[in-house]
């Protein structure tokens, strides 16, 4: 045994060493965009930090400027700090800047081998994108519309019943939205088991899909080490976590086939697309991950940007009272503000896009350059990765004056730009789940402040408990765990939430309401 310990050291250092002289001889006579400098084999990987590297990141874009080069072992990483970097090289080049960097945590070892986010830009992620493009494109969203609206009555009522659990009700109701149309399923009751297990797939994603901070992603032999060679704790984790994820992934797939066979599928993404495929195993692979990122991708980030509105109205009293008294005028108390609305309020839509601006769900958006590229005289060289640091963009004082402040009028007086199409990133990776996601956080931004007030908590002496605006480490940027008070605006308000519940359970018990775009 310690000889095999002496061996596989030696191989390890005899491969950080060949790196380094293969990244060195690599960079000999290329002009990079520049950076701080870093030490012998070692590059800048001290200067990566596990958490808020979006804002280290921001900080060297204003010493080197917009466009910053790190280095890791056997790796280079560009990061892109304005708007018009992120326009120029993934937006107007995208045919160059679509892959994604080398995950081999998440990918390989946890097993998010086939999903559709992380893929390359191969064939296979065209077909699938093609795929995800007929299930949330605008017909098909439009076909959604009514349930998302009756379930924002169960929403409304679940938070009336346990208003400390907000978070959780975030994550459950997002699911219920993310299962119906990824699988036909009526809520999670129809499977709260896998509820759970999707929960902790997503969980695990958060965790090592970040790029740069796992060390085997940086040093790929390390990959072959056993479980208990020294610091081989991500194996362990990945030991644990891969069945977990590959649950997520074929659980619901194998029960919508077994319901299609005995003709109780409702109507899905994955059922209406799987009578089309004929039974083609590469067209149901495709189907089976794009399926999966419909699923989880709704139930964090959107859990996320609700997290951070009843931070931002708990925080900001008078902008919570002003978008409450749009809706008044314009909805009035006798029904919920529906997704029909969102064109006569422009000042609740204002208070979503500064939701998703003040701090975006995902600060960073990493992407890969399949081919050699140029850049204001700049040479970014083949399988650099490209992060579009969308946290620093929305904080671009030239952009967003007073960018730390959440002011939402910056959109509907002061003619700020439209920060919804960063949000969600760039070019021919933009999220599929645009549309849907847009909707489902408008509907429930709106009905909330339509029933409920938002205030800080208090303790039980009757003080008030001032929030921390806090980030979470990870790929999705969570506030660290915050207390509100929260109540319904008034009686009517109460008897609002109750009666839309009920109306809402007279309805047919399973909608079939879901179309595919053309």
């Amino acid at each position: 045994m310690p000889l095999l310990l002496v061996d596989i050291a030696a191989a390890l250092m005899a491969g950080l060493v060949l790196l380094f002289m293969l990244d060195s001889w690599r960079r000999k006579g290329q002009h990079l965009p520049p950076g701080p400098p870093g030490l012998p084999f070692l590059g800048n990987i001290l200067q990566i930090p596990r958490k808020k590297e979006f804002i280290v990141f921001r900080d060297l874009g204003n010493i080197y400027g917009d466009i910053v080069t790190l280095r890791v072992p056997g790796q280079i990483f560009v990061i892109l700090n304005s708007r018009k970097a992120v326009a120029d090289l993934l937006d107007a080049r995208s045919q160059l800047y679509s892959d994604r960097p080398r995950t081999i945590m998440c990918k390989d070892l946890i097993g998010w081998d086939g999903s559709v986010v992380l893929s390359d830009n191969t064939p296979r992620f065209r077909d699938c994108r093609k795929l995800l493009r007929k299930g949330l494109g605008p017909s098909a969203v439009q076909s959604f519309i009514p349930f998302l609206n009756r379930q924002s009555a169960f929403y409304l009522e679940n938070l009336q019943k346990r208003p400390e659990a907000f978070v959780d009700i975030f994550k459950r109701n997002a699911a219920a939205i993310s299962m119906k149309i990824a699988y036909g399923y009526d809520g999670i009751q129809d499977d709260e088991e896998l509820y759970g297990i999707g929960a902790m797939a997503n969980h695990y994603f958060a965790e090592t899909a970040v790029v740069g901070v796992w060390p085997v992603d940086m040093l790929p032999i390390l990959r072959h080490v056993p479980q208990w060679f020294p610091f081989a704790y991500f194996k362990k984790y990945a030991a644990h976590a891969k069945p977990i994820v590959l649950e997520s992934v074929n659980r619901p797939f194998e029960e919508t086939k077994r319901h299609m066979k005995r003709g109780t599928a409702g109507g899905s993404f994955t059922s209406m697309l799987l009578e089309d495929a004929k039974g083609d195993p590469d067209t149901e692979d495709c189907i089976k991950w794009s399926g999966t990122g419909i699923f989880l991708g709704q139930m964090d980030t959107t859990t996320s940007a609700l997290s951070w509105f009843f931070l931002s109205m708990a925080l900001h009293p008078e902008v919570q009272a002003k978008a409450q008294a749009e809706i008044d005028k314009v909805v009035g108390n006798e029904r919920l503000p529906r997704f029909e609305d969102k064109e006569s309020l422009p000042y609740v839509s204002a208070v979503m896009q500064e939701v998703f601006r003040w701090h975006p769900v995902v600060p960073m958006i990493p992407h890969a350059l399949s081919k050699d590229d140029e850049y204001r005289g700049y040479f970014i060289p083949a399988k650099t990765s490209l992060i579009g640091n969308i946290w620093a963009i929305m904080h671009d004082e030239s952009l967003y004056p007073d960018a730390e402040d959440f002011r939402p009028e910056r959109f509907t007086e002061d003619g700020a730009p439209d920060c919804l199409n960063v949000a969600f990133g760039f070019g021919r990776r933009v999220c599929p789940g645009i549309l849907i996601a847009q909707a489902h956080v408008f509907v429930s931004i709106a009905t909330t402040l339509a029933t409920f007030n938002i205030t800080k908590a208090r303790d039980a002496q009757g003080n008030i408990i001032e929030p921390v605006i806090e980030d979470t480490p990870g790929a999705i940027n969570f506030p660290q765990p915050f207390k509100v008070s929260l109540e319904p605006r008034s009686a009517a308000a109460a008897d609002l939430i109750r009666r839309s519940a009920e109306h809402s359970r007279t309805l047919p018990e399973r909608l079939e309401i879901f179309s595919l775009d053309a």
